[in-house]
C-alpha cells in the first residue's frame, strides 16, 4: 500500500515527483550522451543530458499550466519538441570529402534521447524505463553485431602524391592488399615535376563499414611523399 502511494506521489506534480523526474532524465541523457562521448560523436554527455532534462521540463510545464490554470496543451508542446530536435540532430549529421554520411546514429539518439524524456517528464516512467534499456542495448550490443558482422560495399576516395620515378604501382598493390579496387585515378598538377598527383576513388565489398584506418599505412609506403583521406 506504502509502495502504491509512493508510485501515485511521483505522478503528482510535487516537489519530490519534479526532482525524481529531472534527475532521472539527466541520468538516463548522461548515460546515452556518455556512449556517445567515448565514440567521439559530435553530441555527448552534456548535449544529451541537457536535451533529456530540457525535453522532460517542457513536460512538467505544460502540466503544471493545465493543472494550475486549465490553459495549455501538453500534447503540443511535445509534438514541438519532437520536431525541434531535427534541427539539433541535422547539426551532427555530416558529408565526408570521401561522400560517407556520418552522424546518422547520434542524430537519432538526440531524437530518442528527447522522447525518452517526455516520457520522464509526464511520469510515464515504466515506458522511459523501458526505452532506457533499449537504447543501451542498441548503442552497446547491437553496435558489436553492426561493426563485426554486417558488411556492405564501401567507397572512398583519397588524394595521393608520389615520387615520379618510384610511380603508382607499389601504392595500388598495397590498396588491393588490404582490400579495396582502384575504380578511377584523376591526375592533378602538383606543382613540383618530379611529383606524381592523382586522386584515387576506391571501393570494396569486402571492407567493414567506414572502415579505412587501414588506408593510413599506404603514406609508409616507398615513394610516397603525401596522403589525404
Amino acid at each position: 500500500m506504502i509502495q502504491l502511494d509512493l508510485v501515485g506521489n511521483l505522478r503528482d506534480l510535487n516537489l519530490l515527483s519534479l526532482c525524481v523526474r529531472l534527475l532521472l532524465a539527466m541520468a538516463f541523457g548522461g548515460t546515452i550522451g556518455f556512449e556517445r562521448g567515448i565514440r567521439q560523436r559530435a553530441a555527448g554527455l552534456r548535449t544529451h543530458m541537457l536535451l533529456c532534462v530540457g525535453a522532460a521540463s517542457t513536460m512538467l510545464v505544460s502540466q503544471f499550466m493545465y493543472s494550475s490554470y486549465g490553459v495549455g496543451d501538453p500534447a503540443r508542446l511535445s509534438a514541438q519538441v519532437i520536431s525541434g530536435i531535427g534541427f539539433l540532430g541535422a547539426g551532427t549529421i555530416i558529408v565526408t570529402r570521401s561522400n560517407q554520411i556520418k552522424g546518422l546514429t547520434t542524430a537519432a539518439t538526440l531524437w530518442a534521447t528527447a522522447c525518452m524524456g517526455l516520457a520522464v517528464g509526464v511520469g510515464f516512467y515504466e515506458c522511459a524505463l523501458v526505452m532506457y534499456v533499449i537504447l543501451i542495448f542498441i548503442l552497446l550490443l547491437v553496435n558489436v553485431v553492426d561493426t563485426k558482422y554486417l558488411k556492405v560495399p564501401t567507397s572512398t576516395a583519397l588524394y595521393l602524391e608520389v615520387r615520379r620515378d618510384i610511380g603508382l604501382g607499389d601504392a595500388i598493390r598495397f590498396i588491393h592488399e588490404i582490400g579495396w579496387n582502384v575504380r578511377d585515378v584523376k591526375e592533378f598538377p602538383s606543382g613540383r615535376p618530379d611529383v606524381l598527383a592523382v586522386r584515387m576513388d576506391l571501393e570494396s565489398d569486402q571492407a567493414l563499414r567506414g572502415d579505412i584506418s587501414s588506408m593510413a599505412l599506404l603514406k609508409e609506403q616507398p615513394g610516397v611523399v603525401r596522403l589525404e583521406m
